[in-house]
């Protein structure tokens, strides 16, 4: 396994480094009324940037990059706690890239356009199994905690048939905002009866979806949790008592190694599982641990980092609190600690099998 980073990923990652210091992160909720639910102004000036067209085909004025070169964009957004509709479209990107339909529907993620994946279901998050049904070109079913749907060109749906491609406009497709703890747009998607054409249906296995769309979260995550320790290791190191900096209290480091630990954790899951994605490997345990991570131990993680910055930590113009808001939102569209640790199970059991 090399974990090596190349060159197409660190200039990736300069580019969005650069773009995101250049704009002002200041939350103030700027996008709660926006179209989408996003800082439209990050993603024109990412558009504008190139970062909106890394995973185009080159025939779109792309760069055709793929998973290792993308994750390091989807980790610097969650460095500054950035809301844009990257992770949906990036995601839609890893997915079409792999198809022969590629072209006819990359073209609608030019231009500063975005996509949406539709996966989650009531009691099913992440599901593997949609209740959502396609039969004779109908499609039918509702989906939940879809990021930036309004505004979108295309909701990839996961479902019993495989991924759906659908436009976001088709008669039959209703938009409902729904609330989440960060205030980005979130949206539950009903679809009634909405005609799908032979060609909609890019391919029947869903796990090409799924594994694209739970790598851009990973990735996210893991510049999320990134971005809140910089800032609490900023505040413990220039926070000072009885006359030396707070970090050097013993109570302080201890919580601040635990902090590390999980950055770090969650850091090799992303790693190994984009490296393993990259080399058509499989990654499903890596990306189950990723999950499972995120949504079990990213929330404590964010409330230890709060405790650490004393009174500082519960001011909502200080940004701490919109690293908190988005580790919940995010805990919560992957279904939670106890779904992920059952689907970590599963595999286990599955390998056990497969060894007797």
């Amino acid at each position: 396994m090399d974990f090596a980073v190349d060159t197409e990923a660190i200039a990736v990652g300069d580019v969005a480094a650069e773009v995101l210091t250049r704009h002002d992160t200041v939350w103030e909720s700027k996008f709660a009324d926006t179209v989408g639910g996003f800082d439209t102004a990050l993603w024109d000036e990412m558009t504008a940037a190139g970062l909106g067209h890394l995973a185009l085909p080159e025939s779109l004025g792309g760069d055709d990059l793929g998973i290792l070169a993308l994750t390091p964009l989807l980790r610097r957004l969650g460095e500054s706690a950035a809301v844009v509709p990257a992770i949906g479209s990036l995601a839609s990107a890893l997915v079409l890239r792999t198809l022969d339909s590629r072209q006819r529907w990359a073209g609608t993620l030019a231009e500063g356009a975005w996509h949406a994946v539709a996966l989650g279901e009531l009691g099913g998050a992440l599901t593997d199994a949609p209740s959502t049904t396609l039969r004779d070109g109908r499609l039918n079913g509702v989906k939940t905690g879809v990021l930036h749907a309004e505004g979108s060109t295309v909701l990839l749906v996961g479902a019993d048939a495989g991924v759906v491609a659908v436009r976001t406009e088709a008669p039959g497709v209703a938009l409902v905002r729904t609330p989440s703890s960060s205030g980005w747009g979130e949206y539950t998607v009903r679809f009634d009866d909405v005609s799908v054409d032979a060609a909609d249906l890019l391919t029947a296995d869903l796990a090409v979806l799924r594994d694209a769309y739970r790598i851009a979260l990973c990735a996210y995550a893991d510049g999320l949790i990134a971005g809140a320790t910089r800032l609490t290791a900023d505040h413990v190191t220039n926070r000072h008592q009885f006359d030396k900096p707070i970090a050097l209290f013993q109570a302080v480091s201890q919580q601040l190694a635990d902090v590390y630990v999980v950055g770090r954790s969650m850091n090799l899951a992303t790693t190994a599982a984009a490296w393993r994605m990259s080399e058509d490997l499989d990654a499903q345990q890596d990306l189950a641990i990723g999950t499972y991570w995120m949504a079990d131990e990213l929330p404590p993680t964010l409330r230890t980092m709060i405790h650490l910055h004393g009174g500082l930590g519960v001011d909502v113009t200080y940004p701490l609190h919109r690293y908190f808001s988005i580790a919940k939102d995010l805990a919560r569209l992957v279904g939670g600690p106890s779904a992920r640790i059952d689907e970590l199970a599963g595999l286990h059991a599955e390998e056990t099998t497969d060894v007797h």
